[in-house]
């Protein structure tokens, strides 16, 4: 196997351990609220250990972290968005399984092609149209819309955990061209962090797990998260921003079989139709998305 051959596949493997790393956070974090933590504490501190995380890799790596002061303020605001994301993301796992939470939630890559195409008038291909319609449909039968167990609060949730992470995509793909994309990304998850940090104290309280097995999944959210944004700069180093997020789709199809060995979170076949479907669009436009950029 040639040395190209073998940094593809290990960029591969990278990314899977990250999407799984990133399922393994939702799964903690689920663990961590049924023990008496709240989506505030858990995000604390999962972006507290991130960014912490994340500067040592750069320092390690001899990273330039210069930036002018109209960068840092621009990654600063975008930070707001991810806030958001964040917050509405983990909070929607108090209403939905969290598989279905996160497949509505990797609804981003294509609301973020929209975004493109309303904003920077990029084309929209006819295989990115079928992929869109099938992913509704498949959603569809995955949330088992007009069943008894259809809860809008945390659909609407997940929902604007997408829209905000589809916000910071299209804003954040501006603010990076030319520049390196790895510093912008740590003043986006510092200023979250103090965000965060922020209402805590305006909040007045930080709720942590009352059993072992809550601490450890509460502390087991932060390690997850660090590492699969570490796992992922390295992966996206090896093979690049598109491939990487082809792949990191993986992390729909790791979160659902996690949510059935660790949660007991049960999906019915017909659900399960509706996650395969979603996935497969998902995955469609993204091998689209890869075409087109290997053409240009």
């Amino acid at each position: 196997m040639d040395k190209e051959k073998k940094t593809f596949y290990c960029g591969v493997a990278l990314t899977l351990l990250s999407a799984f790393c990133y399922s393994l956070n939702s799964n903690f974090a689920a663990i961590s609220y049924a023990e008496g933590a709240e989506p505030l504490s858990v995000l604390t501190t999962r972006i507290v250990v991130g960014s912490i995380g994340l500067y040592l890799l750069l320092k390690i790596k001899k990273v330039s972290l210069a930036l002018s002061l109209r960068d840092v303020l621009a990654a600063t605001g975008l930070g707001i968005f991810l806030s958001v994301g964040s917050f509405c993301l983990l909070s929607s796992f108090q209403y939905i399984p969290v598989a279905l939470a996160i497949l509505i939630f990797y609804l981003f890559p294509l609301m973020t092609a929209i975004g493109a195409w309303i904003m920077d008038r990029e084309p929209l291909t006819p295989i990115f149209v079928m992929a869109l319609v099938f992913a509704l449909v498949g959603l569809a039968l995955a949330l088992n819309i007009g069943g008894n167990n259809f809860d809008l609060k945390g659909v609407g949730l997940a929902m604007a955990a997408a829209l905000a992470i589809t916000f910071l995509m299209l804003f954040n793909s501006k603010l990076v061209k030319g520049k390196d994309p790895r510093s912008i990304t740590l003043i986006i998850l510092s200023s979250n962090a103090v965000i965060f940090v922020v209402v805590d104290l305006v909040v007045g309280r930080f709720l942590l797990p009352t059993t072992s097995v809550g601490m450890v999944a509460f502390f087991g959210v932060a390690v997850a998260y660090s590492f699969a944004i570490i796992i992922m700069f390295f992966a996206n180093a090896m093979i690049g921003p598109v491939r990487t997020s082809l792949f990191l789709n993986f992390e729909p199809v790791s979160t659902i079989i996690l949510g059935f060995f660790v949660l007991g979170q049960v999906l019915t076949p017909l659900q399960l139709l509706g996650a395969a479907i979603v996935i497969a669009a998902i995955t469609l436009a993204g091998r689209q998305k890869m075409a087109m950029t290997a053409r240009e």
